[in-house]
This record gives C-alpha cells, sequence and structure tokens, in this order.
C-alpha cells in the first residue's frame, strides 16, 4: 500500500501541470503543526522514516531555513502565527499567559468564560483573544460554502489554527479521555464526535508499553543522544492518570489521528457539496510533552518522530485514497523548536555555557539591585507577574514608595546588571531605540495592553527551570526559533529552498496559491513565497 501510495503521489508532482490544469484549487488543505518539532529533526532521523515525514521530505517543498521572530516561543503564540502571518504585536496572542492589569490576574490566552465547555468541566475557552482573522476565515471568504475543522490534543492549539468562524474545532479532555469543545462554537457535541467518544480508543492503551519501535541497539537512538529510560508503561486501568501518560506518548498522536480519521469520514473532508475546498488543521501535542519529558537528544525523542513518521503516513494513505494525491495540499510546520537539555548539550557538545536555574536567582538579584538603586530598606513587591520573557512592576507598590513606573522601568533596562542567566531588559515603552536582530524581535512581540513593562533577554543555552530534569522552550535562540516549513501536494514540486524565511510567511503564501484574499483592513507581516516554488530555485532532496 506504501509504495502504491506514495508513486501516486510523485506522479502528481511530477506532473503537476497537467493534473491541476482545470482545477481551480485543492479540494483539501491539510496543515499539520507539530508541537515542540525542530527544523533539524527532518533531517537528522530522515534514514528511518519511510512514511509522513518521509513524504514531505521527498515530495515537498521545503524551506531549510524558516525561523520565527518574536519572544517568548511558546505553544499559543506560534500556532497563533501559523495560518494568520501576524506577530504577536498585531494578533495579541504575547504568551500562554499573560498579565490583565485590569483584572490583575493572569490570563490564559484563550480564555474566555462566556464559552463554557461542551463535554468537560472547567474554565470557557474561544478564539475572543486573537485579535484579526487568519487563512481558515479568509478560506471561508474567498470560497462561500468552504468548511474549516481544526483538531488538537491542545486547546489552544485548536482554537488558534481555527479562526474565528469555523465549523468545528475540538481537542482533548485529560479529564475523561474524549475529545470536546465549547459553546464558542457549538451548543451540542455532533454525533460523530459523541460516537467517537463512545469507543474510548484512549482505554485500548491500558497496560500497553511504549518501547522502541525499531531495535533498541538501531542507530537511531544513538546519533546523538544520552542514555534512554525505556521501557514507559501506560498505567493499567482507565482515568486520568492514564490519559496524560497517552497524551505524553507517541500514542497521543496515535489518537489524534484516529480522531481525524473520524471527521474525515464523517463530514467527507474534501467532497465539499458547494463546490469549494476544505481545510483541516492538525495540532499534534505530543512531540512538546515528549521533549519537555525527556529532551530533544533523546532516545524517545527519537522514537516519537519515527513513530509520528508512521502515523502521518496513515494519514496520507487515507486522503490520497479517498480524493486523490493531485487534490490535497499540505503545509507541515511548528509552532516552536526546543533547547537541549543543559545536561545533554555538555555531555554531548561538551558545552561550558550549557546552565540549568531556577528563575528565581534571577529575580533575586533584580531585586537587589533595584532596592539599591531606590535606596529600598524594608520589604518591596517589586514585580506583581512573571511569564516567560516578560516582567509585569507590581503598581501598587510602586506608589507606595513614589516611584514612578517609567522610573522603575528606565532603572532596570539600563541599570540593572550582571543577573544570572540574563543577557539584558529592555522597555516596552522605548523599544524604538532597540536595534539589531533583538529590537525586530521585540517589536515584533510587543502588544502593549498585554504585554510586560519589561523584556528579558535570556542567555543563550540557559534553562530557567526550578526542575532538575527536562527540557523547555520560550527563547529567541535558533535552537527554539528554527522549525519546518514544507509543502506538498496540489501544484508543489519537491524541492529544497535555502532563503531565509519566517513562520509568518507561511499563510500569504497559502494564500497565493490558493487564490484566496485576506480582507484589506488585515494586518498581515509575512510575505507570499510563492516565487521560490520552481524546479530551479533549490537542489532536489536524494
Amino acid at each position: 500500500m506504501r509504495a502504491k501510495i506514495f508513486a501516486t503521489v510523485l506522479s502528481a508532482c511530477l506532473f503537476t501541470g497537467v493534473a491541476t490544469a482545470a482545477q481551480a484549487h485543492p479540494k483539501l488543505i491539510v496543515i499539520i503543526v507539530v508541537d515542540q518539532m525542530r527544523a533539524d529533526y527532518l533531517d537528522r532521523f530522515a534514514a528511518y522514516e519511510n512514511g509522513g515525514l518521509h513524504f514531505f521530505t521527498t515530495q515537498g517543498a521545503d524551506f531549510l531555513n524558516a525561523n520565527y521572530a518574536h519572544m517568548p516561543t511558546e505553544t499559543c503564540l506560534g500556532h497563533s502565527i501559523v495560518l494568520s502571518g501576524r506577530n504577536p504585536a498585531h494578533t495579541g496572542i504575547v504568551a500562554n499567559e499573560w498579565y490583565d492589569r485590569d483584572h490583575r490576574k493572569l490570563t490564559y490566552c484563550v480564555a474566555d468564560a462566556d464559552s463554557s465547555l461542551l463535554g468537560d468541566s472547567g474554565p470557557g475557552v474561544s478564539p475572543n483573544n486573537f485579535i484579526g482573522e487568519n487563512f481558515s476565515d479568509w478560506l471561508q471568504t474567498s470560497y462561500p460554502g468552504a468548511r474549516v475543522f481544526s483538531l488538537s490534543l491542545k486547546d489552544r492549539a485548536a482554537i488558534t489554527l481555527g479562526g474565528h468562524h469555523p465549523q468545528g474545532v475540538f481537542w482533548f479532555s485529560h479529564q475523561t479521555g474524549n475529545f470536546i469543545t465549547s459553546r464558542y462554537y457549538a451548543q451540542h457535541l455532533p454525533a460523530w464526535v459523541d460516537e467517537f467518544n463512545r469507543k474510548h480508543v484512549i482505554d485500548s492503551y491500558a497496560g500497553k508499553l511504549w518501547m522502541p519501535m525499531l531495535d533498541a541497539n538501531s542507530p537511531a537512538y544513538h546519533i546523538h543522544e544520552v542514555a534512554g529510560q525505556f521501557p514507559h508503561p501506560m498505567p493499567a486501568r482507565a482515568g486520568r492518570e492514564l490519559y496524560e501518560r497517552v497524551y505524553s506518548s507517541p500514542f497521543g498522536d496515535e489518537l489524534l489521528e484516529a480522531f481525524a480519521e473520524a471527521a474525515i469520514t464523517a463530514l467527507q473532508l474534501g467532497q465539499n457539496a458547494n463546490g469549494a475546498p476544505d481545510l483541516l488543521a492538525l495540532a499534534l501535542s505530543s512531540n512538546d510533552a515528549v521533549g519537555h519529558e525527556f529532551g530533544p537528544d533523546s532516545p524517545e525523542i527519537a522514537d516519537e518522530q519515527i513513530r509520528l513518521d508512521r502515523t502521518i503516513e496513515r494519514l496520507v494513505e487515507i486522503l490520497s485514497s479517498r480524493l486523490g494525491s493531485q487534490n490535497l495540499l499540505w503545509a507541515l510546520s511548528a509552532d516552536h523548536g526546543a533547547e537541549p537539555t543543559p545536561e545533554a548539550e555538555r555531555e554531548l557538545n561538551h558545552n561550558p555555557s550549557a546552565r540549568r536555574i531556577a528563575f528565581s536567582d534571577a529575580q533575586r538579584s533584580i531585586e537587589i539591585q533595584l532596592n539599591s538603586l531606590f535606596k529600598i530598606t524594608g520589604a518591596m513587591h517589586w514585580f506583581v507577574a512573571q511569564t516567560d520573557s516578560m516582567l509585569y512592576f507590581d503598581n501598587t507598590e510602586l506608589a507606595r514608595h513614589n516611584i514612578s513606573l517609567s522610573a522603575a522601568r528606565e532603572a532596570l533596562a539600563t541599570r540593572v546588571h550582571d543577573v544570572p542567566g540574563v543577557d539584558a531588559f529592555y522597555d516596552t515603552a522605548h523599544l524604538d531605540s532597540v536595534h539589531g536582530w533583538i529590537g525586530t524581535c521585540l517589536k515584533n512581540s510587543n502588544f502593549p495592553q498585554r504585554s510586560g513593562d519589561v523584556y528579558y533577554l535570556t542567555s543563550q543555552w540557559t534553562l530557567f527551570s526550578s526542575k532538575t530534569t527536562g527540557a523547555s522552550h520560550g527563547y529567541p535562540w535558533p535552537y527554539d526559533t528554527h522549525v519546518p516549513v514544507v509543502l506538498a501536494g496540489w501544484r508543489i514540486s519537491p524541492q529544497r529552498i535555502p532563503e531565509d524565511i519566517q513562520v509568518v510567511d507561511l499563510a500569504p503564501t497559502l494564500a497565493e496559491l490558493t487564490a484566496v484574499h485576506a480582507p484589506a483592513s488585515e494586518v498581515v507581516d509575512g510575505r507570499s513565497r510563492v516565487n521560490l516554488l520552481s524546479a530551479g530555485s533549490g537542489a532536489l532532496r536524494k
């Protein structure tokens, strides 16, 4: 089956002019976003992949140097950018959580108290915090009757990819093991979702062992890896512990793919009665959980990628069989990369700069210096909140000590030095004076109503964490910003494209490819890169 499917795909790619001569648009656009997938994974594990990721790398147009240019590099920001073509400065999505100054509390990026959950308890969610529309919305305006569905294990991933007017957005409940949504999208779960939930596929993983897919001695797990910790048993009984462990393993990708199959069949995606294209967005979250727990230099992340290759292969085969490969337009990307664990970086690359420290160490240094600068002798609560890359001053405390906010910002940005793990601080009120790559990054990131009073730049190879193991992300360094951007299928020829692009370029590129138009009032930071999609713009991958 694999050989047949990929022969069909190859034929379609080589003869795109013939295959699409009378075809104005693809029948189905499939967006795959793999949480925490670094760009180097595609080449690093290529020799051990022969499925879906192999399809992208051999039959797709691979933009080899695609980066984000914002901070922090986190899930909500990355997913909000992929299909909007806008940076946080224009989406308002400045972090997974930010401090709401009006309500004096941290706010989740997709929080919406007026959109209660369907199928679970917990706080309501919707895309209402996301400013402007995205490709999912533009598609429906350009092609009346087009349908959009967005699926993920994470609510914030599915929601930000789905835009404001999708026909369905669904995500995974750790509490019940079901797929759920909110009342922003519907007043009840569709019958096909209820049917899938009744099967409770996730319970079939109870007692299962996560073992290496290949032989444990395969070079795939020893390319540049620290020691692994296999096997990883799934809990023996159904319940939250099992659901969280499945989520944190490659089995979570399999679960989402099975849910996507149910959607494709029930909704007949790509067979739109209105003759319009449909869009299916899949945000695969388990790679992020595996990366956080074991790090990007672990046999576990190698096995996660190899298994993900096979999981995506199943989706490619099913859709190609149903619709014809020439009728599918695929895009692959990620929301951010991953920093190596300092322990692995020192062991494998002998990098003395790699270190793990608690942010409390940095904050203690900051507060000691600010106390000295402002001659504070008693207790002083300088900050009301800290999120990745941002600090929010406590205005009540400042007023109590007769310190203006502008004076506090200026002092931190210009007079606080030698803070452990921090290269520099930047006053968000004066970013116009910051130049170079970091100036661009800060301007792309800052949304004054939600961003902190000061951004801080974490030193390269520093991991702020109170944990003794595991990895993270959030920084504007290449290990976190460099991600895959690959197009494949409809009107795309295989090629490797070396030119630098930004991930904000993906949405306008998709728009030009499919004759989709953003509203004239819409701010789009990216630009179309269709001009790079030609046989001569990059050497074919061998």
